[in-house]
């Protein structure tokens, strides 16, 4: 009898530890019925967009008090390839839908907590309080009169990722409510308080934006939050090792933006009307600053020569000059070009199928050369500004050169 107890008592524990092996955080969230809850479509943009997205969310949500339900990241079917990647995780063959990744695989949510405790993931809300407090019959979409006017008065909308983020998420909404005269610009006095009066979190638990609360560009204090995003070692491990045994040092980074689809972004620039595109603010902070074509996107001997040029004032300051290159990209590498070019520079590269691996090897540099209208290049950039890490920007390597100056803004802020 007493081998039976033991045996018993052992069963127990095997089911319990498999149990809780199984079920992700059951049990562990309570629902805060004083703070509310915000939540939002990250449907705009791809990883980096996303990523300036979720931290102005963070601002808006500690601002709001409300607890930040974290979505996913939107991983599109074009970005994903049918084969193994270099962390010999295996991809499916018929990529035709979305894929959803969420916060905690990609970045350490104990470190952003230390911006913001009140963050947990879509995830969790879903599984755990969603199917208690937020039934359907009482899941309202919110949104602005801008949008509900051109929308037939509601707030969700067709296609993808609009319509597919919250069916894929189990999320259908029974009804709209449309604001009026609100701004997501929190750091502006009373724009919080507003909100709060506008919807209280006792009338309004759950506030599901279908837009994300951010403003373009991003602020300073935004930015800032770069400092709490910290990649899983899943990311970091790899790429440490990949940088230990490729990549001698000192090493520099470059970040070549030129598939089909960027030129044709680039091409906007040709009218001379645009101070800004994109993330160009991030060099073109001066009032009436003109972004430029060749800031945006370079051909083979412009690369070469800015690296030239950057080479030669990494002498005249002392530095020491890399012993090796990487090139991230999302398309041409100029791998052996660079490789002509520089001949006792060793020019690498880990092929475009990884933007976080990508992102994380930037991060590490000792120098970096980056696109100044890209959101990739910003990502990196946040990055080395808050761990003062040096940084330059193709087209705009001379400190002395004067930009093209314009008076009036362009038709679209985002694209």
């Amino acid at each position: 009898m007493a081998h039976l107890a033991s045996f018993a008592i052992s069963l127990i524990i095997i089911v319990l530890i498999f149990g809780m092996g199984q079920c992700r955080n059951v049990g562990k969230l309570e629902w805060e019925s004083s703070k509310g809850y915000l939540l939002y479509c990250p449907c705009s943009g791809r990883f980096t967009g996303q990523v300036e997205q979720l931290m102005s969310a963070l601002q808006f949500s500690k601002a709001l008090g409300r607890v930040l339900i974290a979505p996913s990241f939107i991983n599109y079917p074009c970005g994903r390839k049918d084969k193994h990647n270099h962390f010999g995780v295996q991809a499916p063959v018929h990529i035709d839908r979305n894929a959803y990744v969420q916060i905690d695989e990609y970045f350490e949510l104990d470190e952003i907590k230390k911006f913001y405790p009140d963050v947990i993931t879509m995830e969790d809300f879903m599984t755990e309080l969603a199917p208690l407090y937020w039934k359907q019959g009482n899941r309202i979409a919110y949104c602005s009169n801008g949008l509900a006017d051109i929308n037939n008065g509601k707030c969700t909308r067709d296609g993808n990722p609009f319509r597919t983020f919250w069916e894929d998420q189990g999320i259908e909404f029974d009804d709209s409510a449309v604001w009026t005269n609100l701004y997501f610009n929190v750091e502006h006095t009373g724009i919080a308080k507003q909100w709060k009066e506008a919807f209280p979190a006792s009338e309004h638990p759950v506030l599901a934006l279908v837009t994300a609360p951010v403003i373009s560009p991003i602020s300073t204090a935004v930015e800032g939050l770069q400092h709490y995003l910290k990649f899983k070692s899943m990311i970091r491990e790899p790429a440490d090792e990949f940088i230990e045994n490729n990549l001698p040092k000192p090493f520099w980074g470059l970040h070549l933006r030129n598939g089909a689809d960027w030129s044709r972004t680039c091409d906007l620039l040709s009218t001379g009307d645009y101070p800004h595109l994109l993330s160009s603010r991030q060099c073109t902070s001066k009032q009436g600053d003109s972004v430029t074509r060749e800031m945006c996107l370079q051909s083979e001997e412009q690369v070469i020569t800015d690296i030239r040029y950057q080479l030669e004032l990494a002498q005249e300051n002392n530095r020491e000059l890399p012993k090796s290159i990487y090139v991230a990209t999302d398309h041409v590498a100029m791998e052996e070009e660079l490789q002509t070019a520089f001949p006792d520079i060793k020019i690498v590269t880990w092929g475009p199928d990884l933007d976080q691996k990508d992102l994380f090897v930037l991060t590490q540099a000792d120098d970096v050369i980056l696109n100044c209208v890209s959101a990739f290049s910003a990502f990196v950039k946040r990055d080395r500004d808050v761990n003062e890490k040096l940084v330059a920007f193709f087209g705009y390597l001379d400190p002395e050169k004067v930009l093209p100056k314009v008076t009036r803004s362009p038709p679209h802020e985002e694209l």
